[in-house]
Formats: structure tokens, C-alpha cells, sequence
């Protein structure tokens, strides 16, 4: 037969293994970050490469032929990078920067 100590002793190692068990899941919900990780916004290229000859036209009294910039441009203020411009058979690099989190950009002929 049971007596009452190891009766009392068990039910209080019962609570201790609860409350530890608690503690264990809380602090791994904790540390855990519950939110997804938004893949970063890219400017699409096509759109890009046509925004930036509709900027320049005009520009300098030079018309704008083909407008190359690179792919994969992730959307973020103060993004700085390069397009090249074709007038006819000269090509020139054009400087570009993102100006708002919206992708809103500058165009800066040298």
C-alpha cells in the first residue's frame, strides 16, 4: 500500500515536470520569430529599362535608344546602380537610385 508521503512527494514531482515543461515551451515560443520572412521586392526589369528612357528623353538633346539595366534589383532607398543607355552606336552609363520604398528612382546622366 501507498503511504501518504510517497502519495504527496508524487503529486508535487508531477506539478514540477508541468511547470517545467511550461517554462520550456514558452521560451521557445519566445525565441522563435512566428512571422514569415517576406521575400525582398524586386523592380521589374522591362518597367525599369522604360522608365528610365521616358527620364532621360529630352535629356541633353539626345535621343535614347536601348536602355539596359540589370536584373534583379531589389527595392530599397538609396539603391544605387548603373544602366547603360544606347544612342545610335555610343553607348553611356546612366546612374540610378532608388528615391522611395515604392520604387520610385532618379536618373543621373554624366
Amino acid at each position: 500500500m501507498i503511504n501518504r508521503t510517497s502519495l504527496v512527494l508524487s503529486r508535487r514531482f508531477s506539478s514540477v515536470v508541468v511547470a517545467v515543461c511550461a517554462v520550456v515551451v514558452t521560451a521557445k515560443l519566445m525565441g522563435t520569430d512566428l512571422d514569415p520572412v517576406a521575400p525582398p521586392r524586386i523592380l521589374d526589369q522591362a518597367a525599369l529599362q522604360q522608365q528610365v528612357a521616358n527620364m532621360l528623353q529630352g535629356v541633353k538633346d539626345k535621343p535614347v535608344g536601348r536602355v539596359t539595366c540589370p536584373g534583379s534589383v531589389v527595392v530599397e532607398v538609396d539603391n544605387e546602380f548603373e544602366c547603360q543607355v544606347w544612342d545610335y552606336l555610343h553607348s553611356d552609363n546612366v546612374s540610378v537610385k532608388i528615391v522611395s520604398d515604392q520604387g520610385e528612382i532618379s536618373v543621373n546622366r554624366s
